[in-house]
Protein backbone atom coordinates (compact mmCIF):
# COMPACT_ATOMS: atom_id res chain seq x y z
CA UNK A 1 0.00 0.00 0.00
CA UNK A 2 1.34 3.35 -0.99
CA UNK A 3 0.99 6.05 1.38
CA UNK A 4 -0.36 8.07 -2.22
CA UNK A 5 -2.89 5.78 -2.99
CA UNK A 6 -6.83 6.88 -2.67
CA UNK A 7 -7.14 3.49 -0.25
CA UNK A 8 -4.42 4.97 2.36
CA UNK A 9 -4.97 8.37 2.42
CA UNK A 10 -9.38 7.86 2.04
CA UNK A 11 -9.79 4.90 4.03
CA UNK A 12 -6.88 3.05 5.41
CA UNK A 13 -5.46 6.06 6.92
CA UNK A 14 -8.77 7.80 8.56
CA UNK A 15 -9.80 4.26 10.10
CA UNK A 16 -6.09 3.54 11.61
CA UNK A 17 -6.34 6.84 13.25
CA UNK A 18 -10.18 6.65 14.46
CA UNK A 19 -9.74 3.45 15.84
CA UNK A 20 -6.18 3.66 17.48
CA UNK A 21 -7.31 7.09 19.13
CA UNK A 22 -10.77 5.82 20.67
CA UNK A 23 -9.33 2.81 22.21
CA UNK A 24 -6.85 4.83 23.85
CA UNK A 25 -10.12 7.21 25.02
CA UNK A 26 -11.42 4.46 26.81
CA UNK A 27 -7.85 3.42 28.17
CA UNK A 28 -7.84 0.29 26.33
CA UNK A 29 -4.38 0.78 25.96
CA UNK A 30 -2.88 -2.51 24.73
CA UNK A 31 -6.49 -2.83 22.55
CA UNK A 32 -5.00 0.14 21.20
CA UNK A 33 -1.54 -1.11 20.18
CA UNK A 34 -2.87 -4.46 19.04
CA UNK A 35 -4.76 -2.87 16.68
CA UNK A 36 -2.52 -0.56 15.28
CA UNK A 37 -0.21 -3.92 15.08
CA UNK A 38 -2.56 -5.72 13.09
CA UNK A 39 -3.40 -2.37 10.40
CA UNK A 40 0.44 -2.08 10.27
CA UNK A 41 0.03 -6.01 8.95
CA UNK A 42 -2.45 -5.34 7.08
CA UNK A 43 -0.75 -2.26 5.51
CA UNK A 44 2.43 -4.73 5.05
CA UNK A 45 0.18 -7.40 3.32
CA UNK A 46 -2.19 -5.08 0.77
CA UNK A 47 0.70 -5.32 -1.83
CA UNK A 48 1.49 -9.09 -1.56
CA UNK A 49 0.09 -11.42 1.22
CA UNK A 50 2.65 -14.16 0.39
CA UNK A 51 4.98 -11.39 2.16
CA UNK A 52 3.75 -11.94 5.51
CA UNK A 53 4.61 -15.37 6.83
CA UNK A 54 8.25 -13.76 6.25
CA UNK A 55 8.04 -10.68 8.10
CA UNK A 56 6.05 -12.70 11.06
CA UNK A 57 8.83 -15.69 11.12
CA UNK A 58 11.55 -12.63 11.58
CA UNK A 59 9.85 -10.99 14.62
CA UNK A 60 9.09 -14.05 15.97
CA UNK A 61 12.43 -15.69 15.82
CA UNK A 62 14.29 -12.49 16.78
CA UNK A 63 12.14 -11.90 19.84
CA UNK A 64 12.73 -15.52 20.80
CA UNK A 65 16.88 -14.60 20.39
CA UNK A 66 15.97 -11.82 22.88
CA UNK A 67 14.07 -13.97 25.30
CA UNK A 68 17.25 -16.25 25.14
CA UNK A 69 19.35 -13.82 26.22
CA UNK A 70 17.59 -12.97 29.13
CA UNK A 71 17.55 -16.36 30.45
CA UNK A 72 20.70 -17.75 29.46
CA UNK A 73 23.24 -15.14 29.91
CA UNK A 74 26.41 -17.50 29.62
CA UNK A 75 25.28 -18.81 25.76
CA UNK A 76 24.76 -14.89 25.26
CA UNK A 77 27.40 -15.06 22.49
CA UNK A 78 26.42 -18.01 20.82
CA UNK A 79 22.79 -16.90 20.65
CA UNK A 80 23.93 -13.72 19.07
CA UNK A 81 25.92 -15.47 16.30
CA UNK A 82 22.33 -16.84 15.63
CA UNK A 83 20.53 -14.21 15.12
CA UNK A 84 23.27 -12.30 13.22
CA UNK A 85 23.60 -15.22 10.84
CA UNK A 86 19.40 -16.12 10.39
CA UNK A 87 19.19 -12.23 9.50
CA UNK A 88 21.96 -10.79 7.34
CA UNK A 89 21.42 -14.69 6.27
CA UNK A 90 17.64 -13.87 5.15
CA UNK A 91 18.48 -11.28 3.79
CA UNK A 92 21.18 -12.10 1.38
CA UNK A 93 18.89 -15.02 0.81
CA UNK A 94 15.57 -13.08 -0.80
CA UNK A 95 18.01 -10.00 -1.59
CA UNK A 96 20.57 -11.71 -3.45
CA UNK A 97 20.71 -14.94 -4.16
CA UNK A 98 19.33 -15.04 -8.23
CA UNK A 99 21.87 -12.03 -8.37
CA UNK A 100 25.04 -14.38 -7.62
CA UNK A 101 23.56 -17.18 -9.65
CA UNK A 102 23.05 -14.71 -12.60
CA UNK A 103 27.05 -13.60 -12.13
CA UNK A 104 28.31 -16.89 -11.87
CA UNK A 105 26.36 -18.32 -15.05
CA UNK A 106 28.00 -15.10 -16.35
CA UNK A 107 31.52 -15.76 -15.37
CA UNK A 108 31.70 -19.74 -15.38
CA UNK A 109 29.67 -20.09 -18.48
CA UNK A 110 27.69 -22.43 -15.79
CA UNK A 111 23.73 -22.53 -16.15
CA UNK A 112 22.71 -22.39 -13.11
CA UNK A 113 18.59 -21.89 -12.47
CA UNK A 114 17.30 -18.98 -11.48
CA UNK A 115 15.42 -19.14 -8.20
CA UNK A 116 12.93 -16.15 -9.31
CA UNK A 117 12.59 -15.12 -5.41
CA UNK A 118 10.28 -13.02 -4.68
CA UNK A 119 11.74 -10.05 -2.37
CA UNK A 120 9.93 -9.13 0.13
CA UNK A 121 9.05 -5.22 0.66
CA UNK A 122 11.05 -3.34 3.12
CA UNK A 123 13.47 -6.14 4.15
CA UNK A 124 16.45 -4.05 4.47
CA UNK A 125 14.79 -2.33 6.91
CA UNK A 126 13.04 -4.23 9.20
CA UNK A 127 16.43 -6.90 9.01
CA UNK A 128 18.66 -3.92 10.27
CA UNK A 129 16.43 -2.90 12.71
CA UNK A 130 15.98 -6.71 14.33
CA UNK A 131 20.19 -6.73 13.80
CA UNK A 132 20.10 -3.71 15.77
CA UNK A 133 17.46 -5.51 18.81
CA UNK A 134 19.76 -8.20 18.54
CA UNK A 135 23.05 -6.59 19.07
CA UNK A 136 21.59 -4.46 21.95
CA UNK A 137 20.13 -7.14 23.55
CA UNK A 138 23.33 -9.24 23.68
CA UNK A 139 24.91 -5.71 25.37
CA UNK A 140 22.15 -5.60 27.81
CA UNK A 141 20.46 -2.23 26.71
CA UNK A 142 16.99 -3.64 25.99
CA UNK A 143 14.74 -3.29 28.55
CA UNK A 144 12.10 -6.07 29.18
CA UNK A 145 9.52 -5.73 26.13
CA UNK A 146 6.60 -7.74 25.56
CA UNK A 147 5.92 -9.63 22.47
CA UNK A 148 3.60 -6.98 21.50
CA UNK A 149 5.57 -3.66 22.07
CA UNK A 150 8.20 -5.33 19.87
CA UNK A 151 6.07 -6.60 16.71
CA UNK A 152 5.15 -3.33 17.11
CA UNK A 153 8.01 -1.47 16.48
CA UNK A 154 9.34 -3.51 13.76
CA UNK A 155 5.60 -3.11 12.04
CA UNK A 156 5.08 0.22 12.64
CA UNK A 157 4.08 1.18 9.19
CA UNK A 158 5.15 5.03 8.93
CA UNK A 159 8.41 3.49 8.49
CA UNK A 160 8.08 0.05 7.47
CA UNK A 161 8.53 0.40 3.70
CA UNK A 162 11.59 2.35 3.25
CA UNK A 163 12.84 3.75 6.33
CA UNK A 164 13.77 5.69 8.68
CA UNK A 165 15.70 2.73 10.67
CA UNK A 166 15.19 3.62 14.41
CA UNK A 167 15.96 1.49 17.02
CA UNK A 168 13.49 0.51 19.85
CA UNK A 169 14.29 2.98 22.62
CA UNK A 170 12.97 5.49 20.01
CA UNK A 171 10.34 3.84 19.68
CA UNK A 172 9.02 1.73 22.18
CA UNK A 173 9.26 4.71 24.99
CA UNK A 174 6.91 6.76 23.01
CA UNK A 175 4.33 4.20 22.58
CA UNK A 176 4.06 3.63 26.99
CA UNK A 177 4.26 7.63 27.07
CA UNK A 178 0.52 8.18 28.28
CA UNK A 179 0.59 11.63 26.65
CA UNK A 180 0.58 10.35 23.80
CA UNK A 181 -2.17 8.19 23.64
CA UNK A 182 -4.24 11.67 23.88
CA UNK A 183 -4.89 12.98 20.41
CA UNK A 184 -2.50 16.45 20.36
CA UNK A 185 -3.76 18.44 17.69
CA UNK A 186 -0.34 20.52 17.73
CA UNK A 187 1.40 17.53 16.33
CA UNK A 188 -1.51 16.38 14.04
CA UNK A 189 -1.66 19.61 12.37
CA UNK A 190 2.30 19.73 11.82
CA UNK A 191 2.03 15.77 10.59
CA UNK A 192 -0.78 16.87 8.21
CA UNK A 193 1.32 19.98 6.65
CA UNK A 194 4.32 17.33 6.71
CA UNK A 195 2.42 15.04 4.91
CA UNK A 196 0.75 16.91 2.24
CA UNK A 197 4.14 18.44 1.61
CA UNK A 198 5.25 15.04 1.25
CA UNK A 199 2.73 14.04 -0.92
CA UNK A 200 3.42 17.31 -3.21
CA UNK A 201 6.51 16.54 -3.59
CA UNK A 202 6.17 12.75 -4.77
CA UNK A 203 3.24 13.22 -6.82
CA UNK A 204 3.68 16.69 -8.45
CA UNK A 205 7.43 16.56 -8.85
CA UNK A 206 8.42 13.48 -8.80
CA UNK A 207 6.25 11.80 -10.50
CA UNK A 208 6.41 14.50 -13.54
CA UNK A 209 9.72 13.71 -13.29
CA UNK A 210 8.73 10.17 -13.85
CA UNK A 211 7.29 10.60 -17.26
CA UNK A 212 10.23 11.72 -18.90
CA UNK A 213 12.29 9.13 -16.89
CA UNK A 214 10.06 6.26 -18.46
CA UNK A 215 10.25 8.00 -22.30
CA UNK A 216 14.43 8.08 -21.47
CA UNK A 217 14.32 3.78 -20.28
CA UNK A 218 12.05 2.92 -22.79
CA UNK A 219 13.74 5.11 -25.97
CA UNK A 220 16.98 4.50 -24.71
CA UNK A 221 18.65 3.53 -28.05
CA UNK A 222 17.35 6.71 -29.78
CA UNK A 223 18.46 9.09 -27.21
CA UNK A 224 20.76 11.81 -28.79
CA UNK A 225 23.49 13.54 -26.14
CA UNK A 226 20.82 16.44 -25.07
CA UNK A 227 18.28 14.12 -24.46
CA UNK A 228 20.32 11.19 -22.97
CA UNK A 229 21.42 14.35 -20.26
CA UNK A 230 18.08 15.57 -19.65
CA UNK A 231 17.17 11.92 -18.74
CA UNK A 232 19.75 11.78 -16.27
CA UNK A 233 19.37 14.99 -14.59
CA UNK A 234 15.29 13.57 -14.37
CA UNK A 235 15.92 10.97 -13.07
CA UNK A 236 18.54 12.59 -10.30
CA UNK A 237 15.32 14.91 -9.17
CA UNK A 238 13.45 11.79 -9.51
CA UNK A 239 14.71 10.23 -6.75
CA UNK A 240 15.49 12.85 -4.58
CA UNK A 241 11.67 14.26 -4.85
CA UNK A 242 10.77 10.64 -4.13
CA UNK A 243 12.40 9.60 -1.41
CA UNK A 244 12.25 13.52 -0.04
CA UNK A 245 8.77 13.02 -0.36
CA UNK A 246 8.48 9.36 1.46
CA UNK A 247 10.30 10.95 4.29
CA UNK A 248 7.83 13.72 4.84
CA UNK A 249 4.80 11.81 4.87
CA UNK A 250 6.12 9.04 7.20
CA UNK A 251 7.28 12.19 9.57
CA UNK A 252 3.68 13.67 8.95
CA UNK A 253 1.99 10.18 9.97
CA UNK A 254 4.31 9.40 12.46
CA UNK A 255 3.33 12.39 14.33
CA UNK A 256 -0.17 11.95 13.77
CA UNK A 257 -0.26 9.35 15.97
CA UNK A 258 2.11 11.47 18.53
CA UNK A 259 5.15 9.82 17.18
CA UNK A 260 8.35 11.22 16.42
CA UNK A 261 10.21 9.64 13.67
CA UNK A 262 14.48 10.19 13.47
CA UNK A 263 15.16 12.71 10.51
CA UNK A 264 16.36 10.55 7.64
CA UNK A 265 16.55 13.09 4.60
CA UNK A 266 18.15 16.63 4.75
CA UNK A 267 18.62 18.45 2.12
CA UNK A 268 21.82 16.53 0.34
CA UNK A 269 21.46 18.23 -3.04
CA UNK A 270 23.01 21.67 -0.84
CA UNK A 271 25.74 19.68 0.78
CA UNK A 272 29.23 21.29 -0.34
CA UNK A 273 31.29 18.21 0.14
CA UNK A 274 30.87 14.46 -0.48
CA UNK A 275 31.35 13.72 3.15
CA UNK A 276 28.48 16.73 4.07
CA UNK A 277 26.41 15.05 1.01
CA UNK A 278 26.53 11.36 3.15
CA UNK A 279 25.63 12.68 6.46
CA UNK A 280 22.32 14.00 5.23
CA UNK A 281 20.71 11.08 2.41
CA UNK A 282 19.71 8.12 4.49
CA UNK A 283 20.86 9.41 7.80
CA UNK A 284 19.21 6.61 10.05
CA UNK A 285 21.80 3.88 7.42
CA UNK A 286 24.68 6.34 8.06
CA UNK A 287 23.83 6.19 11.95
CA UNK A 288 23.16 2.18 11.75
CA UNK A 289 26.54 1.51 9.83
CA UNK A 290 28.71 3.83 12.44
CA UNK A 291 27.42 2.20 15.36
CA UNK A 292 27.04 -1.51 14.61
CA UNK A 293 30.20 -1.62 12.02
CA UNK A 294 32.38 1.05 12.17
CA UNK A 295 33.09 1.85 15.60
CA UNK A 296 33.19 -2.06 16.69
CA UNK A 297 35.48 -2.25 13.87
CA UNK A 298 38.01 0.88 15.47
CA UNK A 299 36.43 3.71 13.98
CA UNK A 300 39.81 6.24 13.25
CA UNK A 301 40.76 5.27 16.37
CA UNK A 302 43.73 2.69 15.74
CA UNK A 303 45.79 4.24 12.78
CA UNK A 304 45.11 6.12 9.18
CA UNK A 305 45.46 2.81 7.67
CA UNK A 306 42.62 1.27 9.51
CA UNK A 307 40.84 4.00 9.56
CA UNK A 308 40.58 4.02 5.72
CA UNK A 309 39.85 0.46 5.53
CA UNK A 310 36.86 0.94 8.00
CA UNK A 311 35.93 3.80 5.75
CA UNK A 312 35.89 1.70 2.95
CA UNK A 313 34.07 -1.51 4.62
CA UNK A 314 31.52 1.05 5.24
CA UNK A 315 30.95 2.09 1.97
CA UNK A 316 31.29 -1.67 0.26
CA UNK A 317 28.45 -2.54 2.82
CA UNK A 318 26.16 0.46 2.26
CA UNK A 319 26.65 -0.29 -1.71
CA UNK A 320 25.97 -3.41 -1.15
CA UNK A 321 22.52 -3.08 0.86
CA UNK A 322 21.17 -0.28 -1.66
CA UNK A 323 21.32 -2.99 -3.77
CA UNK A 324 18.66 -2.70 -6.36
CA UNK A 325 16.35 -0.01 -6.99
CA UNK A 326 12.79 -1.48 -7.20
CA UNK A 327 9.83 0.38 -8.41
CA UNK A 328 6.03 -0.41 -7.78
CA UNK A 329 3.84 0.21 -10.71
CA UNK A 330 0.18 1.42 -10.59
CA UNK A 331 -0.78 2.02 -14.01
CA UNK A 332 1.15 5.32 -15.12
CA UNK A 333 2.26 6.09 -11.71
CA UNK A 334 5.23 4.26 -9.85
CA UNK A 335 7.00 5.17 -6.10
CA UNK A 336 10.78 4.53 -6.68
CA UNK A 337 12.30 2.87 -3.39
CA UNK A 338 15.31 1.38 -2.10
CA UNK A 339 14.73 -2.28 -1.21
Amino acid sequence: MLFNSYIFILLFLPVTLIGYYIFNKFKKYKLAKTFLLVMSIWFYAYFNITYLPIIITSIIFNFMIYKGMQKDKLNKKILLIIGIIFNIGMLIYFKYFDFFIENINVLFKTDFALKHILLPLGISFFTFQQVSFVIDSYKQEVPSYKILDYALFVTFFPQLIAGPIVSHDEIVPQFEDLQNKKLNFDNFAKGIYAFTLGLAKKVLIADMFGKIVNYGFINAGGLNTTNAILVMLAYTFQIYFDFSGYCDMATGIGLMFNIKLPMNFNSPYKSLNIIEFWKKWHITLTRFFTKYVYIPLGGSKKGTARTYANIFIIFFLSGIWHGLIGRLYYGEHYMVYII
